[in-house]
């Protein structure tokens, strides 16, 4: 017959786990039967404080050996590694030179390329430039020459009535003969009335006014 403690082992084991390992919790204070208890330091006789010293003494000996030994090694494997990479490295180096001085010849090829073109636009360009100015500057020089000839041509029109010498008493003569009369009126309506003798005729309303 099975004991009832097996049965309850065997169908509730993390109870009775947890119940068998009971232990308290870490943050709960140290217990008050405790607080003051002073653990009794062991008594180690001298031969076994020197036994023990030696040991140490042993195992901190070895210890450091075995540090020396695979610091050594690791040196001694990271200056082979170094030693191959550093072939490695300039051969890796020497190829992707080559690569980019023959990458840096293709663009220099392509550059100047675009160079010449950009050129041979910007000569074409300015050509055209200098043509359209200079067609400007003659267009302006044809008008001012047509102007200046324009004014020439009547001053010496104006020339002909000019008075010289030779024909000054034929001017004075026609200037006696028809004077002109540069004085003139005005009246309230704005009518003008030339000359300082001119007669004045009324209106026609005040005629009509007069009359009636």
């Amino acid at each position: 017959m099975i004991s009832q403690k097996a049965l309850s082992k065997r169908f509730i084991p993390g109870l009775i786990q947890i119940a068998e390992a009971h232990r308290k919790p870490r943050w709960l204070p140290v217990a008050k039967s405790k607080v003051f208890r002073i653990p009794k330091r062991p008594v180690v006789s001298e031969e076994e404080r020197l036994e023990l010293l030696r040991l140490n003494n042993n195992y901190k000996t070895q210890m450091r050996a075995i540090r020396r030994f695979y610091h050594d090694e690791m040196i001694h494997d990271k200056s082979t590694r170094e030693s191959a990479s550093s072939e490695m490295s300039l051969r890796l180096e020497a190829e992707e030179w080559e690569k980019c001085v023959e990458l840096n010849e293709q663009w220099n090829k392509q550059v100047a390329l675009e160079r010449q073109e950009r050129r041979k636009l910007e000569v074409v360009a300015m050509d055209e430039y200098t043509l359209n100015r200079m067609e400007q500057k003659d267009a302006v020089r044809k008008q001012r020459i047509e102007k200046a000839s324009e004014e020439i041509r009547k001053e010496k029109e104006l020339s002909k009535t000019f008075i010289t010498p030779e024909t000054l008493d034929a001017a004075i003569d026609a200037a006696i003969a028809n004077p002109t009369d540069y004085n003139y009126a005005i009246d309230l309506k704005g009518n003008q009335y030339l000359g300082r003798e001119t007669p004045i005729s009324p209106p026609k309303e005040e005629k009509q006014s007069a009359s009636v």
